[in-house]
């Protein structure tokens, strides 16, 4: 499979990240974008930032790169989560796909052709929608497909 699954703001019930795992066995990564308040080690096989709430992960950000994508990865506490300031950020490390959470609300918007998505909660949503998580399909013609799942 060529999909990246996206969760955020767990808030100590992790519970859902084993049952996501289960449903996308194949994934090329997981990616935890914050507040789930337990160590990096609990989450595996979960890559995590730093949370405005936890105090055991090491990295505020990171940027990696999948199958050519460079996918930059944040919380977003710390920049107000303005499209503007998420743009320049995004401008600043040259990412094609900007992570982030804190807002517990799914989202998703392409701008200047860069992916900004939010996977909303996999615990505690704010959202009509309920509890959910991203899954991004890197498709074969070079195109991202992002849906959002509910848990």
């Amino acid at each position: 499979m060529k999909e990246i699954i996206v969760v955020s703001d767990t808030h100590y019930n992790n519970e859902p990240l084993k049952e996501i795992v289960n449903r996308f066995p194949s994934a090329l990564a997981y990616l935890h974008l914050g507040d789930s308040q337990v160590s990096e080690k609990e989450l595996f096989p979960f890559i995590s930032v730093k949370g405005n709430n936890d105090y055991l992960i090491e990295n505020e950000d990171r940027l990696l790169t999948i199958r050519g994508y460079v996918i930059y990865m944040t919380h977003g506490h710390k920049m107000y989560l303005s499209r503007e300031n998420m743009l320049y950020k995004a401008k600043q490390k040259q990412c094609d796909i900007f992570l982030f959470g804190h807002t517990h609300r799914p989202f998703y918007e392409v701008i200047e052709g860069i992916h900004f998505i939010n996977p909303g909660s996999a615990s505690f949503s704010r959202s009509a929608v309920g509890e959910t998580f991203a899954v991004i399909t890197l498709l074969d013609d070079g195109n991202i497909d992002v849906s959002f799942e509910t848990i």
